[in-house]
């Protein structure tokens, strides 16, 4: 028996005055079944009549679902609505996909890893016009026809009253003068700006918190004083204060993203507007409304462009120093003085003509180079290097401070023919000073000056080897005697060690 008869049979008995068990025994149907259509009114059971026939065409793509799952647990039901509607024009209900996607999970046992979901806290709804919220994400996607993968970048953009959505990806981490082009991007597609924009502390957007006093790069810095716009910054760890920007950077990652392959950035991006304008006509789950319709009233409340988008953004970058003091810029490095990247880790480039500028924060320039239209290149000041004489200058001196004065013309003597192992050397003499005494050290000196031997190594053992005993001497060790240090060695051929070698007496 058909449903709507069914229900139609049961309601005309029960007006006639069967009970339950009688009406159960006229139509064979159990009692139960009865008792959920006895006290159902017409309207609640064309609701479930209609539910009933979307899931009968949801049946329809079964084995395409079926095989979607299969070879992507992760899929969410939202997903498999919106490859529904993109592949097949299918239009279904969240609710209707999400019993449709649960039935087949729970039939063919195809189970889902869930993530632990992070809790927000309730924020009230805020005017029309009013917000609009940035973040940033990255995920990985598979090459169509390959096995290779490639990381990919995204900023998304969500206004707050209307939940309607507008981003863009890259292959590349964004900079301070992509963002820049994404939000004129941004406004342009919504047709004006938002009295407040929200955004996480990024470093490509923000510098320092400075307890409050937000210290911006300087390219967004530019971008404020052209838009005239109010702006908020969120504090660290503070995911509550945009939790819808975070819900939307989830959104793009689970259901955009998701298992889909990778045919270039141009493709990509027309997908993901295509998707955008698919996901604003869904009604949302917290307004119940679609985010199409709400847009269509908040964009009268949306301020004009004070601004106006350049056609190229000047190229005022924001960089970090490399470890070897050089900085990256298309492809090539370009040095900064040495020392840098310990003093001033992030520097700003600006470009005049065919001039790269590498300026400090507090707007001192560290250098100026001519940039160079070839890849992989090192473009290096004359100066920029280390100046290891200096070094060796400083050392000398600091040594020379703590042995005195007497030592000044040997030290140096030892940094002009060692150049390279200054540092090794003055310890070498430091250690040898803090084992045997001062005067014994200043012995061996003069001694070594007398041969013209400036090696550390030839003071610290003309320093064991004088008459004076170790200040130190290591246990179960003699010190030395000074007459035999004295004593003359016989000096013989080559040619006797050959023969004692040889099994020879010496003498034969």
């Amino acid at each position: 028996m058909k449903g709507w008869h069914m229900y139609s049979k049961i309601q005309a008995m029960k007006e006639q005055g069967f009970s339950i068990r009688q009406v159960s025994k006229i139509i064979r149907v159990s009692r139960n079944t009865i008792k959920k259509y006895w006290e159902m009114k017409p309207e609640e059971y064309a609701e479930r009549y209609t539910a009933i026939n979307r899931m009968t065409a949801l049946m329809a793509y079964e084995q395409t679902v079926i095989k979607w799952l299969e070879t992507y647990p992760c899929m969410t039901a939202s997903q498999v609505r919106d490859w529904l509607e993109e592949k097949y024009q299918l239009d279904a209900v969240d609710r209707t996909v999400r019993r449709f996607v649960a039935k087949i999970r729970e039939r063919y046992g195809i189970t889902r890893n869930m993530e632990a979901k992070r809790e927000y806290e309730a924020v009230e709804e805020l005017p029309k016009g009013y917000q609009l919220q940035l973040d940033f994400g990255e995920k990985t996607a598979r090459y169509a026809h390959t096995s290779r993968y490639i990381k990919l970048y995204f900023a998304v953009f969500t206004l707050t009253y209307s939940r309607n959505k507008w981003g863009i990806f890259r292959e590349r981490p964004f900079l301070s003068t992509d963002l820049i082009e994404a939000l004129y991007g941004c406004f342009d597609y919504f047709g004006g700006m938002p009295k407040q924009l929200v955004y996480d502390q990024d470093s490509i957007i923000v510098v320092s918190e400075n307890g409050g006093d937000i210290i911006h790069t300087q390219a967004f810095t530019t971008f404020l004083a052209e838009v005239k716009i109010e702006i908020r910054c969120c504090r660290k760890s503070d995911p509550e204060t945009k939790g819808l920007i975070e819900a939307s950077v989830k959104f793009v990652k689970g259901n955009f993203m998701e298992n889909r392959l990778y045919t270039g950035i141009d493709a990509w991006n027309h997908a993901f507007e295509e998707w955008l304008a698919r996901v604003s006509k869904r009604k949302h789950g917290t307004t119940k409304r679609r985010p199409a319709e709400m847009f269509s009233e908040e964009q009268e409340y949306l301020l004009p462009l004070y601004g106006k988008a350049p056609v190229n953004i000047e190229e005022d970058m924001d960089r970090v120093v490399r470890r070897d003091n050089t900085v990256w810029y298309k492809s090539n490095r370009y040095s900064v003085p040495f020392g840098t990247y310990n003093k001033s880790k992030e520097v700003f480039l600006s470009v005049d003509g065919n001039k790269l500028h590498i300026i400090t924060r507090a707007g001192d320039t560290l250098a100026t180079h001519e940039i160079n239209e070839e890849k992989g290149r090192l473009i290096k000041q004359e100066g920029h290097g280390q100046n290891k004489g200096e070094r060796n200058k400083k050392l000398c001196e600091k040594a020379i401070l703590i042995l005195g004065e007497e030592f000044r013309e040997y030290l140096e003597m030892i940094c002009e023919r060692k150049p390279r192992y200054v540092k090794d050397q003055l310890e070498i003499v430091l250690t040898a000073c803090e084992t045997y005494s001062r005067e014994k050290v200043l012995a061996a000196m003069r001694y070594c000056q007398s041969l013209e031997l400036y090696s550390a190594n030839d003071l610290r053992d003309a320093a064991g080897a004088t008459g004076v005993e170790r200040a130190q001497a290591p246990p179960g060790q003699l010190p030395i005697n000074d007459e035999r240090c004295h004593i003359a060695v016989e000096k013989r051929a080559l040619s006797a060690y050959a023969d004692v070698a040889a099994g020879k007496a010496a003498g034969q």
